[in-house]
């Protein structure tokens, strides 16, 4: 781990984000079933119900959720790891990658509850975090102290 001094607070990260959109993906299948509408003909003949249209409005959000997710995380998730293979620091990483988390958390919440202007707010932090990741790693192969 010496040679990559922040791959555990990497590991740690990718698990907790892959643990969120796990739950995301648990409170959406919660949600449609509750909801009885299904948009997929299978799934509806499974639950012995019409195929609609539109999804229920809740089902949706979590739909927009999960996009959002797909859109942000994996480029956060590759800015962290370049930085980690780059050896960036520990605690570096500690606060980068564990406020992200934080701010991903709360976007996903903020987000299914509908309220702005927070929704915007976590987003941008998120976003902001991530090309701080990027930076920093920049830094370390084209900073004053590179080699």
């Amino acid at each position: 781990m010496a040679t990559y001094p922040a791959l555990s607070t990497f590991v740690l990260a990718l698990a907790a984000l892959l643990l969120k959109a796990t739950l995301l993906s648990a409170v959406q299948v919660v949600a449609r079933l509750r909801a009885r509408t299904f948009l997929i003909p299978e799934d509806a003949r499974l639950m012995r119900v019409a195929v609609v249209e539109r999804e229920a409005p809740f089902v949706a959000r979590c739909a927009a959720v999960w996009r959002n997710d797909l859109e942000n995380i994996p480029f956060f998730l590759a800015a962290a790891l370049a930085f980690t293979l780059s050896g960036g620091a520990a605690n570096t990483a500690a606060w980068l990658f564990g406020a992200y988390v934080a701010v991903r958390i709360m976007h996903t919440g903020i987000y299914l509850r509908g309220l702005q202007p927070w929704r915007a707010l976590a987003f941008l932090t998120g976003l902001v975090l991530t090309w701080t990741v990027v930076i920093a790693t920049l830094g370390l192969h084209f900073g004053p102290h590179a080699i």
